[in-house]
């Protein structure tokens, strides 16, 4: 069946004399009715106009929205302050030492420094590759040497974790 379709996939079509199924034909079913849609009986031409989609009929009448309460007609109630969440203030952020804001700089200016090189310059090379790239990796490895694995405010677990 499949074969069949693909073998008739380039045969032309004529649009005025279609072989539709009889369930899908709608022009045998307009002239069992007894006549098209503009009621005139046999259709002189061959042509599918009759199968266009006809303009609905208006009324003439203005459309009204319906009467009632809508979404634009909703009030809130007023809120109390009783009832509402008020977070506390955040704890300040603990100052940062001279190093780590150098590191930060070294982290982000040193691909800044490549991206500004290669928009200018349209190719990395030079002394501003080799500042870029070291500066990115001298802050990368900065940070990273100065991370801490826990908190000073946190006692020392003497059992190391759970035991199993």
């Amino acid at each position: 069946m499949f074969a069949a379709l693909i073998a008739q996939f380039d045969d032309p079509v004529d649009l005025n004399n279609p072989d539709w199924p009889e369930v899908e034909n709608l022009r045998a079913q307009n002239e069992l009715k007894g006549g098209y849609k503009d009621g005139t009986g046999a259709h002189g031409g061959d042509d599918l106009a009759d199968l266009a989609p006809q303009p609905r009929p208006r009324s003439g009448r203005p459309v009204m929205p319906a009467a009632g309460a809508g979404p634009r007609d909703f009030e809130l109630d007023e809120e109390t302050d009783e009832d509402h969440y008020v977070p506390p203030e955040p704890p300040p952020l603990p100052p940062a030492d001279v190093t780590a804001k150098f590191a930060w700089l070294a982290v982000l200016g040193g691909p800044a420094l490549l991206l500004i090189d290669a928009v200018v310059w349209r190719e990395i090379s030079g002394w501003p590759a080799w500042v870029g790239i070291t500066a990115f990796l001298g802050g990368f490895v900065t940070l990273v040497a100065r991370m801490r694995d826990r908190d000073e405010d946190e006692p020392e677990d003497p059992d190391n974790g759970a035991v199993v």
